[in-house]
């Protein structure tokens, strides 16, 4: 028995030792879900260098925006969820860090994540999903564009005018737009301003002239006294409604706002009815440019379009949605210190952000002028089809998690400095990072209580004053109050924590 016992430990001994060369061999392997509307080759030469930078081999399901939220549940519903991938319902993200299933990033990021330390620094704690030192999850920065107010040069010079600089002088603006041909074709077919209620981003610049901060018509102000609540609230709020009054009035403002569609707001700009956007410059200066616009355009976008800041006032700050995760990685993953290595490589180092998103340097681009973000796509990867089936623009689409990106440095630099500028003076309002509970509940219809509110008040013909107080009481009665106070409590407690 005993012989027979040191016989099988002997043949275990040595088949554990000709085991130990495969095991140190065997290649490691990454897993991810990631969201978008290409589809490229399984193997391809995007993955292929990716994986061969990282020292594993990458393995990507791609799947559409519209249907990502649903495959990630079925597979998180059967424990087959990969490596790496993102959460965007926070009850779903916190249940899997309560639950143990997130990887706790935290103790790996000095070695395999020094990008994601430096540039998020403090920040990593702004995340929902992390608390008390620990990170589970990672929010991208990227496409945090601010709001420009953009205007036309060339009908500025027709006019005989400078650019705005405070509210007196951009009614002034609007006013020769309207009525003083500055397209110059001797017909009245233009419009000073052509906002929306469809995107806040139509009316941003005045409020913010203001001093009332909104990205949304959800938005909040913080008052004297430290209440955080619904931006109708805020003392100089009447005021900019009588300014909007008076365009509206005076015929300087496109009198069916109210039921402009975004397309149509922008097609107002693209066929040179109105000389003015409150729209992000990657809009109007870069992806626009020069494509969309039905006049002759000048080569350089500086020649057509400036910016204006009223009272020095820029747009609303933009903050990512904390709320959610772009990247986590689960806990059972086999490689972790890989998987941070691999995230902090594609999304916070440039060399990794032009990689997945636009290719192999020397295979499908090379750089013109990379300085001025300008390239050249090579060969057959000419061909969008050609170029995303071998892995650009595919896993990487916004160009990577910092504010500055991929993306971001192969705008024109128009664009950049128009954005760099906007930043300067941005616009501060109450950003809140956690889940306001009365906000989920209640938010829908108080939004479209503040909508109607705006609305109404521009076009009315009876007592604003009334009305106004109309709107106030509705908002405070449908679940406002409850906001106001969670709000005003989710904020005092951030700050106090900083």
């Amino acid at each position: 028995m005993k012989k027979t016992l040191s016989l099988l430990l002997a043949l275990v001994l040595v088949l554990a030792v000709f085991a130990l060369p495969a095991m140190a061999d065997e290649k490691p392997v990454l897993t991810m879900l990631i969201s978008g509307d290409n589809n490229p080759s399984e193997v391809n030469s995007v993955l292929t260098e990716l994986g061969n930078r990282i020292g594993a081999e990458i393995r990507v399901t791609m799947v559409s925006k519209t249907d990502y939220s649903s495959k990630l549940n079925t597979m998180i519903a059967s424990g087959t969820e990969p490596d790496i991938y993102g959460v965007l319902d926070t009850n779903t993200l916190l249940e899997l860090r309560d639950a143990g299933r997130l990887l706790d990033m935290a103790p790996l990021l000095e070695e395999y994540g020094p990008d994601i330390l430096a540039y998020c620094g403090d920040k990593l704690d702004m995340p929902v999903a992390n608390e008390d030192g620990h990170v589970y999850a990672l929010v991208s920065e990227a496409g945090t564009y601010l709001k420009n107010l953009t205007i036309r040069k060339d009908w500025l010079a027709n006019v005989g005018m400078e650019m705005p600089t405070d509210l007196d002088s951009f009614y002034d603006v609007l006013y020769a737009f309207t009525y003083n041909d500055p397209d110059g074709n001797g017909v009245k077919d233009t419009i000073g301003l052509a906002p929306s209620m469809a995107d806040t981003s139509s009316f941003q610049h005045i409020l913010a002239a203001f001093g009332i901060g909104v990205r949304d018509w959800d938005g909040k102000v913080l008052l004297e006294d430290g209440t955080v609540t619904t931006f109708i609230k805020h003392p100089r709020f009447l005021e900019a409604i009588e300014y909007l009054r008076k365009l509206y009035k005076d015929g300087v403002m496109d009198p069916d706002f109210v039921t402009l569609t975004n397309m149509q707001m922008f097609e107002r700009l693209w066929q040179g009815q109105t000389g003015i956007m409150g729209f992000q410059s990657v809009g109007t200066t870069n992806n626009w440019y020069p494509g969309r616009y039905t006049f002759e355009v000048p080569a350089d976008p500086s020649e057509l379009f400036g910016f204006a800041y009223l009272n020095g006032a820029g747009a609303p700050k933009a903050y990512p949605d904390y709320k959610k995760a772009s990247a986590v990685i689960k806990a059972s993953c086999k490689w972790p210190e890989l998987a941070v290595k691999l995230i902090n490589y594609i999304y916070y180092t440039e060399e990794g952000q032009d990689l997945t998103y636009m290719g192999v340097e020397g295979v499908h681009y090379e750089w013109t002028d990379k300085e001025n973000g300008k390239f050249q796509r090579l060969g057959i990867y000419t061909d969008d089809v050609v170029h995303r089936a071998d892995g650009a623009f595919a896993y990487n689409s916004s160009g990577g998690y910092t504010k500055e990106n991929a993306e971001t440095r192969l705008m024109n630099k128009t664009t950049q400095d128009s954005q760099a500028a906007e930043w300067a003076c941005a616009t501060e309002w109450p950003y809140i990072a956690q889940v306001v509970e009365a906000d989920v509940e209640y938010g829908a219809t108080l939004k479209d209580i503040v909508k109607e509110c705006f609305a109404q008040l521009i076009v009315t013909n009876g007592d604003v004053e009334a009305e106004y107080q109309e709107f106030v009481a509705r908002w405070d009665e449908e679940g406002g109050l409850e906001v106001e106070a969670e709000a005003t409590a989710a904020y005092q407690e951030e700050q106090a924590a900083k």
